[in-house]
């Protein structure tokens, strides 16, 4: 969230700021004194006048009313950020929101509609053994097939690669 402080003897008030000269702070996106009245403050040492504080992706003005992140000293909109570095579904690699529901497998993170075997398309619930292959998914059945066909010499679906590891459980 981007805070609004008043600027002047506000900010003589406030302690040692290395990056203020004769009272005033120091703009982060042009470098330049803040002699606004309005100072906005992202974190606790980065302030911007008004006009330099955008999103570094989309250039959008960020302000009071909506949500920013910073991330390796530049600036970014809530849409954004999710977008670069949020979390994605293995599957469908899109993002989630605080309200999904999700399912892990090793590193892997997916939407509950995402987490299915690769195989057969049937939908992995909680306590459901599967096992994860080249990060695809196989229900117990399908893991069982392709280790049956593996041993007697059969050749194994395309994309599938075989190992004796063990099933895991969903949940």
């Amino acid at each position: 969230m981007v805070d609004i402080i008043f600027s002047s003897s506000f900010l003589g008030d406030m302690g040692d700021h290395s990056k203020k000269k004769s009272g005033f702070a120091m703009c982060v996106g042009c470098g330049s004194q803040i002699h606004d009245q309005y100072i906005l403050r992202v974190s606790p040492d980065l302030e911007w006048h008004a006009a330099c504080l955008k999103c570094a992706e989309c250039s959008q003005y960020l302000d009071e009313s909506c949500t920013c992140f910073v991330r390796d000293g530049k600036t970014y909109c809530k849409r954004d950020y999710v977008r670069l570095f949020g979390i994605k579904c293995a599957k469908c690699n899109l993002g989630f929101s605080s309200s999904d529901l999700v399912m892990r497998a090793r590193d892997n993170v997916y939407h509950i509609e995402c987490f299915r075997c690769s195989v057969c398309s049937r939908q992995l619930l909680p306590g459901d053994e599967f096992s994860l292959r080249e990060d695809e998914l196989l229900c117990r059945a399908d893991h069982s097939l392709l280790l049956d066909r593996s041993s007697a010499g059969s050749p194994i679906s395309p994309g599938h690669i075989h190992s004796n590891r063990a099933l895991h459980l969903a949940g």
